[in-house]
């Protein structure tokens, strides 16, 4: 078989999808962005979908690095949705200890998630980022 070839399963799809040029576009954005907050203060708003190990390639050695990072369905204030995920090790083990403790239903908790700014660590000379995580009541 050709590589671009069609086989019999895709031409029937094809034959029975309606004409998507005229079809309702979601207002749902599936690429995925890494949110990094700015300013404090800045926040997001949405479900937090998942906790999902992306890999990252370290600039300093080049080595790859397994992050556990959340995934988030963000809702924008048009309406619009966009999946964002981020890796702050604060914000995962919060949201991490929520679900163990029955305060976040992954897909079914709107959350609210605010960045407070950075904070010194005190076992090292680094600093972390502080976050607000509060449920959204409907």
């Amino acid at each position: 078989m050709e590589k671009n070839a069609i086989n019999s399963n895709e031409v029937a799809v094809l034959d029975s999808l309606p004409n998507l040029h005229k079809a309702k576009v979601s207002q749902r954005e599936l690429s995925s962005i890494y949110w990094t907050p700015e300013a404090e203060g800045e926040y997001k708003v949405g479900v937090v979908m998942e906790i999902q190990n992306s890999t990252y390639t370290d600039e300093k050695s080049g080595e790859d690095i397994i992050l556990p990072c959340i995934i988030m369905l963000s809702q924008e204030e048009d309406g619009a949705f966009s999946t964002i995920h981020n890796g702050s090790k604060r914000l995962v083990a919060t949201i991490e200890a929520a679900i163990e403790s029955g305060e976040v239903v992954l897909k079914n908790t709107p959350v609210r998630i605010a960045y407070i700014g950075k904070q010194k660590n005190k076992t090292n000379a680094f600093s972390s980022d502080r976050w607000s995580i509060k449920p959204i009541i409907l």
